[in-house]
């Protein structure tokens, strides 16, 4: 009985002794895992502080630029920024137009554009940023390429809700002339009423306030140059843009912006640009033109947990439309709209949760309904051009391996008034960086 007690004695002592043995190797083992955790974490911020603001690009937009365009904001020191973004659109066009005749389109495929920004940051409160853009691939005599410097400012942070921006700025009218990356966007093209009539991508010299305040409210308003009415058409006000190219400032325009925030995927607001046009035109009595531009804009982008939607309404009139007219020799159904608009509604949904559970690749199909009319109005005494009056509606896919990549396709279903609208295919590579 005694040899029993003493050999269950020990096997309890031998178990409790192998159980604190064993409490040790874990907590050296848990101690060790910590060590080394801290040490990945210790070496990720030495790499961070060799490679500077590299080691973890941010690409978040700030006052409503593109995420690339806004690379310069998220400096923390004094250094440069380098971003960019480019596309390579394929066009396959109808053979025939609404009415059965010949389109006389051929296809192409174009590398569209290839923006580079540079910014670079003096100190906490002064900074410069640019945007110099390579379109259709090849510049030189007889190419069809161009180089030009979309925007480049300094700006002066007076306070969190307050900057100072002078240089060359992007009219802040509409949705995609500064937010303007083709990844953040559906479609292969741009919407035609953010072309004909606001005239995207538009820049100009000038200077004034840009601004967002902690409720999600924030604003632009600029002094900038105005318009050339003497290049206008019936097809819109486009061809008016100076591009603060040696423009002409006989005639300068007030721009702004108001939007709010403040909800999470949510970007709500208006913007406007009025200003006379006629840059010192004169009519046959050698009076003053004044072709006052007012243009207005009412946008609309909501984004949540893969559903899509953007929606914008833009509208011009333009004064001494007769006059004009006469001026330019414009007779007829070639009369310049005396007031312009249009509009156009997007959805999509990202299905790829649907298709693979936790993925992060993007796949969206989506639905384009827009109109557009830049003769809406004209004097009396003129007539109405039927193709000017024009519907599009588009459907196609954007699927995007990465958030800063995408491949688009879709197509346009394009009719005027005079039926002479042709459809399109069209497919697109994009990137941002």
């Amino acid at each position: 009985m005694r040899n029993t007690f003493q050999f269950l004695l020990a096997f309890i002592l031998l178990y409790f002794y192998s159980g604190i043995v064993t409490a040790q190797e874990t907590a050296k083992a848990d101690t060790l895992k910590e060590l080394m955790r801290r040490i990945e974490i210790l070496t990720e911020e030495i790499e961070k502080s060799k490679l500077g603001e590299v080691a973890e690009p941010k690409y978040e937009s700030r006052f409503g630029m593109g995420p690339a365009a806004s690379r310069v904001y998220h400096l923390t020191k004094t250094g440069v920024s380098i971003a960019g973004y480019g596309e390579v659109v394929y066009n396959n066009f109808s053979k025939e137009k609404d009415d059965g005749t010949a389109s006389g389109r051929t296809d192409q495929i174009d590398f569209l554009r290839h923006v580079t920004y540079f910014g670079f940051r003096f100190n906490d409160w002064l900074l410069f940023n640019s945007e110099i853009e390579f379109e259709h691939a090849k510049t030189g005599s007889g190419s069809p390429g161009e180089v030009s410097v979309e925007f480049g400012y300094i700006e002066a942070a007076i306070n969190s809700a307050l900057n100072l921006r002078a240089g060359m700025v992007l009219v802040p009218v509409g949705i995609l002339n500064e937010f303007h990356e083709p990844s953040t966007f559906h479609g292969s093209l741009r919407p035609e009423t953010e072309q004909q009539i606001i005239p995207t991508t538009w820049r100009t010299n000038g200077f004034g306030f840009v601004g967002a305040t902690k409720l999600g409210i924030g604003y632009k308003l600029y002094l900038v140059e105005s318009l050339n009415a003497a290049r206008f058409s019936s097809s819109g006000i486009r061809s008016g843009r100076q591009n603060g190219a040696q423009a002409i400032a006989e005639d300068l325009a007030i721009t702004g912006r108001l939007n709010y925030t403040g909800i999470t995927g949510l970007d709500i607001g208006g913007s406007f640009f009025v200003g006379k046009t006629a840059q010192a035109l004169t009519d046959t009595s050698s009076n003053d033109i004044d072709a006052r531009v007012s243009l207005f804009s009412l946008h609309l982008m909501f984004a949540r947990k893969g559903f899509e939607l953007r929606g914008l309404f833009a509208q011009s009139t333009i004064s001494d439309i007769s006059a004009l007219n006469s001026a330019l020799a414009f007779s007829g159904a070639n009369s310049i709209g005396s007031k312009q608009n249009g509009y156009y509604f997007i959805a999509a949904y990202d299905i790829m949760p649907l298709l693979i559970q936790s993925t992060t690749h993007y796949l969206a199909p989506f639905i384009q309904y827009e109109k557009l009319n830049t003769q809406s109005s004209v004097p009396s005494g003129f007539a109405k051009n039927p193709a000017r009056e024009r519907t599009n509606v588009s459907f196609g896919l954007t699927y995007k391996p990465h958030p800063n990549i995408a491949f688009k396709i879709d197509y346009i279903n394009r009719d005027d008034k005079a039926d002479t609208a042709i459809d399109q295919f069209n497919a697109a590579i994009n990137y941002l960086f």
